[in-house]
Formats: structure tokens, C-alpha cells, sequence
């Protein structure tokens, strides 16, 4: 994770990274007037858009290119611009990064590549530019990158193919991408939409400027409505969580593409731009928690990210109300409403009074609406039939489909436009194969059209989900932080890579998770005396090893050992049987425990990943954990009640609630103890990883016993 920079350099930052954006001058280092280079594109699209500021080529070998007058190097000047554009080789990119540094430059635009992606020795280049910008506070967008673009003031500094055909009008949308031709796919699939573009930022390998910080930026600008973008890695989790909060306070949703799923894609990411990607599932849990709308192809991001810029109002619920040209396609919607987990509104009898005055004989005035080939004849009715679905309480959004729509399909925009501005809902148009000009008019006047009912409603579920989240911050844990206890902090000096259960249930002991009477034994004498001084009417007998992490695959585990003779002899044979099976393995004896009945077995996890940092996991216990993948994954820490929520996920949450007349279990307890351990993981970064399994889930108010826990300590880190 990237170190803080100083505060008087992070407010230095800040105030640069403002200044990328809204810049009054520019200077273009090695600026060409061949077409075929690079060099030629920041000074061409500063002057297709309309950039009012001051534009300086720099290159020794001319006088002026595009009727600009060309300075040899960034000394001669007339002024310090606020950002320089470098299209030069790389072995010229240090140098000249630092000499804008030292001269003042606010953000430097690296289109060059040839750093981190290519090795090693590029790696060691791209840390010296980052270096640079945390000890100046300079913003580096880049190196191997396509640069940035703000449309509202015409500052293109981004070089993407997309920029040099229609221009691409000024909207309401921020797109941040790590990866310059996906952005320019993004954008031409904007423009096609007819959609309007605030901000385009590519941000390559990031050695001075992350995803982060173009979020950041967009999430504080009050033109943009919603942040959207391809994601192969972040970077720093902690300034990523900040700016996904505060686009969350101004109701921006940030809606991303994440890639890098599969083992294959993940390295092809990292040879990308040079940085390793955090697992798949470790980012989708990072991503639930916050708010980020993840989505899976291309095109849903293009169908969210038009909705979110275009629909005005969000939802107040899940109620869908439907209204098509044909009873298939209304069988279709409703089959699709359950799919997406939203539900068919009830309409009152008075909507249905209302829409049955106008409606042809042989249509169908409940939810779905069927107006048969009414739009034919008479679209004024058919808009009024909107209008009521609309204005009916139980509806909370609007669904309408028209297929083959030709004949009045122009009037009938022309009311779905008027319709779509006046109403307080959202309403999402599916045009299917009909009159394209009539379909071109609503993307223009911003009605969400969609050519199939199936990714309309997709979209409507994901603004319910969004409009489902507060304003409050990301997380809010419970209480102080937690201080691990002596056993624990003696185990992790200690390190010895694994920490076994015995050490580990006396360490969770000491945080206050309960945990049933246990005592070790070296030999089965020791076992022996050692059952008889717990005075417990039974124990378990389980293998001492911190090297052995499923005890029951290798005949590890005796239940039910009721006597000193039978606690002797069971240890006898437990270690020839695990010995035999692990030679290998590092036996400090056995451990005799408490037997605890009663109730469900669960598990609590914890997970650190170097990029993502710490997550806490929660799931059905037992043999079949991993067999079952009953998971649910959160950073680490969480409160209470989102360990509560986190257990309303699992499928297993009807066992735990008590299913088929069985009594309901201590959930609350669970929900707890998960939140202490996401606690202990926040608070020990040499703790890796930690697996409590079995935890005993007992009945209402009886709480839970962790019965077994292991726990992997991190590598120390290189002197």
C-alpha cells in the first residue's frame, strides 16, 4: 500500500490534481505535425475542442507546428505551464519528469511506455517517477497511458481514436479506465447512445495518479452524475474506499468493468501495467460492501451507465409496472421482473378503471398492460395508459416495450420523452427492431432505450439496488480497537508461519470468544492425567500440529473419549496412525477439549491480501466448507450488524433461523464473534490468514463455542 504523502504535499496534491483538469495552459513535450505520431494528437484536439488556454509545442527541430510557435525545451517558456504532455521515448521520461517537478509543472501526461509493463528495469524506473510525485506532490498520470480529458472546457489531452471523428458532446458521465482502447470503446459506445461526456481518464500504470483520484475528482464535480469504468487492478484500497464513499454521499453510483478474473487474465492484467491484481473474489466483496455497481460485459456497463446519466429519479422501491404492444413480450417482462428479484406491481382498481376507458377490447389492463396495436390508431391513449401506470403508488418504476413499432412510432417519442421528464419514476423504453430516428430522438432527449426488455429491467434492478443504499459511510465498526491479546502477540514475534489451534484458542480466549476447556499433552501419559485433572465427563482428542489443517482427513480427531485409560490408549493410536500418514509433519502431541454439543457448525474466517488488505469470512462450518463454498466475504472490519447482514447471505441462513420445526440458533452471537475477528485481523497485519472451523452455533441465547482455529502468519518483510 502507498505511503501517505506529508500534508503540506497531499494539499499540494490535491490542488494539482484540480489543476490536470482545469488547466489554463499546456505544453506538448516532443509535439509533431506528422499526423501518424502521437506527438500530433494533444495539440489537434485542443484545438477541436475549443481548449481556450494557452498551448506550447515543445521540439528543438521546428519553429512552430499548427500555427503555434515551438519552444526548443521547457526552460524558454514564457511561463511554467500547469501540465506537459510527454510523447518521448522513454529513456527521456525521468529527466524531464524531474525537471518539471523542480520548475513547478502542477501534472505531467505520460503517454510513453516501456516502464513497469516491460520488467524488472522498468519497474525500477516507473518507482523513481513515483517517487517524484509523492515528494512533490506533481501529479503522473501514467507512464504507458492515453492521457485525460475534460469536455466542458475542451482540455483533450487524451489520445484515444475515438476522440478524432464525431466530437463527443459535454454530459453528465466520468469515465476512468486502465485501459486506453476499452476507454475509447466506452466512449464510442457513448456517442452512438447519444450520450454526453464530462471527464475520460486513462490513468495506464499509475506511478503518480490511481483510478482513485479521477473518481475522486469526478465524484466532487456537481456536472457529473455518475463515474464509470474498466478496472484491472486497485492499487490502494483505503483511497479507493474514500472516493467510492463520496460518490456515494453525492449520490453518484460508480459503476465498474473488473477484469482480471481467471488465473490467465489476472497475468495477462499484470503484464498489462505491471501491478498484481488482488483475487476475484477478495475485489467482489470489496466492491459489494461499498456500493460499486459491478457489472460483466461491455455492454451492461454501457446500459447502466446511460441510466444512471439519464434517469432522474431513483426508484422508492421494486415495484415494476409494465406496459407492452403484444401479451409475449408482457410474459416475457413479468418472467423477468422475478429474475431480477423485483416484483409486479399490484395496480389499484382505479389505475385499471382508468386504463380499461381507452384501451382496445382485446387488450389487457392489468400489470402487464397488453395495448395489443393500439399504438397504431391511437397513441394519445396509449401515453395516457403511461401516464397511469405512472401515477399508480404501488408502481416504483416503468417498464415499456414496444416491437416493430413503425407506423406513429415519431408521436409516440415525442410522449415518451414528454412522460419521461414530467414523472417522478424512472421510466426505461425497450425499442425493439423499430423505427431507428424514433429511437436516435429519445437517446438525444435522454429517455433510457434499451433493445431488450431482459437488459432494460436488468438496469432497473441495479438503480433499486442502488437507491436501496444510504448516505452513510462505507463501514462502521463497534466499539475501540481491539488489542490482541499476550499469547497472540508472543505467536506472531514468534513466527513460525503456522499458529496452531491450541495457541490460537487461548489467544481467541483472551478477546473474548468462547472457547471450550482444553489442556495439551505430549505423550499418552499426559493424556491420561490430563483428562483426569478437567474433570469433564467427555472430551475430544485431536492431533497437536500447527503443519496438519484438516485433523479429521488423517484420523486426527476422537469423540466421545469418556476415561483416562481411554484418553491414554486413543493417543497411542492417534499418533502411530498420523505419523505414519505425515511423516513429515511437526507433532507437538495432542490436545484434549471440552466435548460441546449441541447446535450447527460454522465457520469464521479471515483472509489478507497484500493489495486488498484484510477480509473476514463467514459460512457453514464442518468437513464440507470447501466443498460447499457457503462463503461470504467482507473487509475486515465490520460491524455487528453488517456480520448480521453478511450472515443473511448465506444459503444456509434457513438452517441457522431454525428450519423444519428445529429451534431458531444464535445468530446474533455468530454475527459477534465475526465482527471480533474482523477486529483481530484489522489489528494485526502479520496475521495472513485464519480459519475458525468449527464454530458451534448453539440455540437462542445459548451464544457460540469456537472449537477449532489455525491461523497462517505473513513473511516478514525484507530489512
Amino acid at each position: 500500500m502507498t505511503q501517505a504523502p506529508s500534508p503540506g504535499v497531499a494539499e499540494t496534491r490535491a490542488a494539482n490534481l484540480v489543476r490536470l483538469y482545469e488547466a489554463s495552459s499546456v505544453a506538448v513535450l516532443g509535439a509533431s505535425d506528422n499526423r501518424s505520431k502521437v506527438g500530433s494528437r494533444p495539440i489537434a484536439l485542443l484545438n477541436k475542442y475549443g481548449f481556450a488556454g494557452r498551448v506550447y509545442p515543445i521540439n528543438a527541430k521546428r519553429d512552430d507546428i499548427a500555427g503555434l510557435r515551438c519552444y526548443p525545451d521547457l526552460a524558454s517558456l514564457p511561463e511554467v505551464p500547469d501540465v506537459v504532455v510527454f510523447c518521448v521515448p522513454a529513456r527521456d521520461v525521468p529527466a524531464a519528469v524531474a525537471d518539471c517537478a523542480a520548475r513547478g509543472v502542477a501534472a505531467a501526461v505520460i503517454y510513453t511506455s516501456g516502464f513497469g509493463e516491460m520488467g524488472e528495469a522498468g519497474r525500477a524506473v516507473e518507482e523513481e517517477l513515483r517517487r517524484i510525485g509523492h515528494e512533490t506532490g506533481m501529479i503522473l498520470c501514467g507512464p504507458n497511458c492515453q492521457g485525460t480529458a475534460n469536455f466542458h472546457n475542451g482540455l483533450v489531452l487524451n489520445f484515444t481514436s475515438a476522440l478524432m471523428g464525431e466530437r463527443v458532446p459535454a454530459g453528465s458521465i466520468g469515465l476512468v479506465t486502465q485501459s486506453g482502447l476499452v476507454g475509447g470503446l466506452i466512449v464510442t459506445e457513448c456517442l452512438n447512445r447519444g450520450l454526453g461526456i464530462g471527464y475520460l481518464s486513462s490513468t495506464g500504470n499509475e506511478a503518480g495518479m490511481t483510478l482513485s483520484d479521477a473518481i475522486g475528482h469526478m465524484a466532487r464535480d456537481p456536472r457529473i452524475r455518475v463515474v464509470a469504468g474498466y478496472v484491472e487492478q486497485v492499487r490502494d484500497m483505503a483511497a479507493f474506499r474514500l472516493s467510492v464513499e463520496e460518490a456515494r454521499r453525492n449520490g453518484k453510483p460508480v459503476i465498474l468493468l473488473k477484469v482480471g478474473r481467471s488465473p490467465d487474465a489476472a497475468r495477462a492484467a499484470a503484464s498489462h501495467t505491471g501491478s498484481l491484481a488482488g483475487a476475484a473474489e477478495l475485489y467482489d466483496a470489496a466492491f459489494a460492501a461499498m456500493g460499486v455497481v459491478v457489472v460483466e460485459s461491455l455492454e451492461e456497463l454501457i446500459d447502466l451507465t446511460m441510466v444512471f446519466a439519464t434517469v432522474r429519479h431513483r426508484p422508492r422501491g421494486s415495484g415494476v409496472g409494465v406496459l407492452t404492444n403484444s401479451g409475449g413480450l408482457g410474459v416475457f417482462s413479468a418472467d423477468e421482473v422475478f429474475r431480477q428479484n423485483l416484483t409486479m406491481a399490484s395496480f389499484s382498481d382505479e389505475t385499471v378503471a382508468r386504463i380499461s376507458a381507452r384501451l382496445l377490447d382485446f387488450g389487457a389492463a392489468g400489470n402487464p398492460v397488453d395495448i395489443s396495436t393500439q399504438a397504431y390508431t391511437d397513441v394519445d391513449a396509449v401515453a395516457a395508459h403511461i401516464e397511469h401506470i405512472c401515477a399508480d403508488p404501488a408502481v416504483d418504476i416503468v417498464s415499456v416495450t414496444f416491437g416493430l413499432q413503425f407506423l406513429n412510432a415519431e408521436p409516440l417519442a415525442e410522449h415518451l420523452i414528454r412522460i419521461a421528464g414530467q414523472t417522478d419514476k424512472p421510466l426505461l423504453v425497450s425499442w425493439i427492431s423499430s423505427d431507428a430516428k424514433a429511437a436516435q430522438r429519445m437517446q438525444e432527449a435522454g429517455v433510457g432505450t434499451f433493445s431488450d426488455p431482459a437488459r432494460a429491467l436488468r438496469a432497473a434492478r441495479r438503480l433499486a439496488d442502488f437507491a436501496a443504499l444510504s448516505g452513510a459511510p462505507v463501514s462502521v465498526t463497534d466499539g475501540e480497537a481491539l488489542r490482541p491479546g499476550p499469547t497472540l502477540v508472543r505467536a506472531l514475534a514468534e513466527n513460525h508461519g503456522e499458529i496452531g489451534e491450541a495457541t490460537m484458542l487461548a489467544a481467541l480466549a483472551e478477546i473474548g470468544l468462547p472457547v471450550p476447556a482444553m489442556r495439551r499433552a505430549a505423550g499418552p501419559a499426559d493424556a491420561a492425567a490430563a483428562f483426569a485433572a478437567m474433570g469433564c465427563a467427555a472430551v475430544v482428542l485431536k492431533i497437536d500440529s500447527p503443519d496438519i489443517a484438516h485433523k479429521s482427513e488423517v484420523g486426527g480427531v476422537r469423540l466421545d473419549i469418556r476415561s483416562a485409560g481411554d484418553a491414554e490408549a486413543a493417543t497411542v493410536a492417534m499418533l502411530d496412525a498420523v505419523r505414519a500418514l505425515k511423516p513429515e509433519a511437526r507433532i507437538d502431541g495432542v490436545i484434549l477439549a471440552e466435548m460441546v454439543q449441541g447446535g450447527t457448525e460454522a465457520f469464521i474466517g479471515v483472509k489478507r491480501d497484500p493489495v486488498l488488505g484484510p477480509f473476514v469470512a463467514v459460512g457453514l462450518g464442518g468437513i464440507f466448507v470447501e466443498i460447499l463454498k457457503d462463503v461470504v466475504l467482507r473487509p475486515a472490519p465490520v460491524s455487528v450488524a453488517e456480520a448480521e447482514a453478511m450472515i443473511g447471505q448465506l444459503k444456509a441462513l434457513p438452517i441457522l433461523k431454525g428450519a423444519r420445526g428445529r429451534p431458531p440458533l444464535d445468530v446474533r452471537a455468530l454475527a459477534e464473534a465475526v465482527a471480533t475477528v474482523s477486529r483481530l485481523a484489522a489489528a494485526c497485519p502479520a496475521l495472513a490468514e485464519l480459519d475458525l472451523n468449527p464454530v458451534l452455533v448453539r440455540a437462542e441465547g445459548q451464544g457460540v463455542v469456537v472449537l477449532d482455529a489455525l491461523a497462517s502468519v505473513a513473511p516478514a518483510p525484507p530489512p
